[in-house]
C-alpha cells in the first residue's frame, strides 16, 4: 500500500480527510502540521507522495518543497491552498498553470488527484520542477534569493520581491536569458534564502521580465499533452518578442 503524507496546519481538517479516506484501499494516509513535521515522516518512512498546504507555520509549503529537492528528490508533490483574489492568483486558476487543489477541499477531488498523481509518478520521476517552482513564488508574493544547482555543477540564482521577478543570474547570462537557460535543467536542487540587493553581481534590467508571463499560462507538467512541450512554446514565442525589439 502507498503512503501520503497531508500536510496542513487545520486538525479539524486533517481529521475530516482521514475519515473521510478510512476505506480507501490504495494508499495510506500520514498527517503533519507544519513542514518541520513532514520532514521528519519523511526521514522515518518510506513515502510515495505529499500533499502540502502552502501556508503552514514555521516552515511553509514552499519552503517544504525547497527542502524536499535537497533531502528527498525522488518524492513527487502536490500542493494545495486557497486562491485569494489577485489578478495573478486568478490568472494562474483560470489557465490551470498549477496542480494545485483549491480549498477547501473536496475528498473525491482530493482523492482523485491523490490517484492519478500516483500513477503518473509510478512511471515518472518525482523532483521539483523549476517552473512550477517560480509560478509558486510569484504566487504566494514572495521576497527571495532562488538558489538553483544542477547536476553537473552549474548554478544559478533567482531574486524576487513580493512576487516579482527582478532578475536571475546563470554564468555569463542575465535576465530573461539565464532563465532559458535554468528552465533546460532536469535534475535539480533548490535553495531558498532571504533577499538581498547586493548579491546581484550586475545592473538589473530596466524593463519587466517578458518570459515569467508567458510561464504563468504553462500547464503543470502532469497535464502536458501533444507533441509540442509548453515550454517549447513559452521560448518560441519568447525569441519572437526579442526579435520585435
Amino acid at each position: 500500500m502507498k503512503r501520503v503524507v497531508i500536510v496542513d496546519d487545520e486538525p479539524d481538517l486533517l481529521l475530516t480527510i482521514q475519515a473521510g479516506f478510512a476505506k480507501n484501499n490504495r494508499f495510506q494516509l500520514v498527517t503533519a502540521g507544519n513542514g518541520i513535521e513532514a520532514l521528519d515522516i519523511l526521514e522515518q518512512n518510506i513515502i510515495d507522495l505529499v500533499v502540502t498546504d502552502l501556508r503552514t507555520p514555521q516552515m511553509d509549503g514552499i519552503e517544504l518543497l525547497a527542502a524536499m529537492s535537497q533531502s528527498f528528490p525522488e518524492i513527487p508533490s502536490l500542493v494545495m491552498t486557497a486562491f485569494g483574489t489577485s489578478s495573478l492568483e486568478q490568472q494562474l486558476r483560470k489557465a490551470g498553470a498549477l496542480n494545485i487543489l483549491e480549498k477547501p477541499l473536496d475528498i473525491d477531488t482530493l482523492e482523485q488527484s491523490i490517484n492519478a498523481a500516483l500513477d503518473f509518478y509510478q512511471y515518472n520521476e518525482g523532483g521539483p520542477e523549476l517552473d512550477i517552482f517560480l509560478q509558486l513564488l510569484a504566487m504566494e508574493k514572495k521576497t527571495v534569493h532562488l538558489k538553483v544547482f544542477a547536476t553537473d555543477d552549474q548554478q544559478g540564482s533567482f531574486f524576487f520581491r513580493k512576487g516579482y521577478m527582478i532578475d536571475a543570474e546563470q554564468g555569463d547570462f542575465t535576465g530573461d536569458k539565464a532563465v532559458l537557460e535554468m528552465l533546460e535543467w532536469q535534475k535539480i536542487t533548490l535553495s531558498m534564502k532571504e533577499f538581498c540587493p547586493s548579491t546581484i553581481t550586475h545592473d538589473m534590467p530596466d524593463t519587466e521580465s517578458q518570459l515569467m508571463p508567458l510561464l504563468f499560462n504553462m500547464p503543470y507538467h502532469t497535464e502536458r499533452a501533444g507533441s509540442v512541450d509548453p515550454l517549447d512554446k513559452a521560448r518560441q514565442e519568447f525569441i519572437r518578442l526579442q526579435k520585435k525589439k
